[in-house]
């Protein structure tokens, strides 16, 4: 039995797509590892051998590593976004309620103008954050 190592899944589905499997045939008797059949001393020491190279961890270039970064920082960004807006919108249903509520007396409604005021403030800083993640994000596409 022969066994093929070390081929990455791209090269797998481009040897399998073929028409006809000429060339992962030949791949296989050049670079595939001979087993002989009912050898189960070779078997173990192949075993061992793929045990051994097993790895936990995954090694990723210098120019990998930069873009995964960078998508992660574009994704929190998104999601930073997101939020915001999200944020924005309940403040500003809030507001329309309280607005659009009906005047009991004088007090309450002294009392709904500072909440009124209270939430156009959040909504104004929050309106601020979310320009200054869109410019940071407007930045990093440059």
């Amino acid at each position: 039995m022969r066994i093929l190592t070390n081929v990455s899944k791209s090269e797998l589905d481009h040897l399998t797509s073929q028409p006809t499997a000429k060339a992962l045939i030949e791949k296989v008797e050049t670079e595939g590892i001979y087993i002989p059949e009912g050898d189960v001393k070779a078997a173990a020491e192949f075993l061992a051998m793929r045990e051994s190279r097993k790895q936990d961890t995954l090694d990723i270039s210098g120019e990998g590593r930069a873009s995964l970064e960078k998508e992660l920082k574009e994704k929190e960004r998104s999601s930073q976004e997101e939020q915001i807006k999200k944020k924005i919108a309940e403040l500003q249903k809030q507001l329309a309620e309280i607005r659009n509520g009906q005047t009991v007396s004088d007090s309450d409604d002294a009392g709904r103008s500072k909440k009124a005021n209270a939430i156009m403030q959040q909504i104004s800083m929050l309106g601020m954050q979310l320009a200054q993640v869109q410019k940071a994000k407007s930045e990093s596409d440059i």
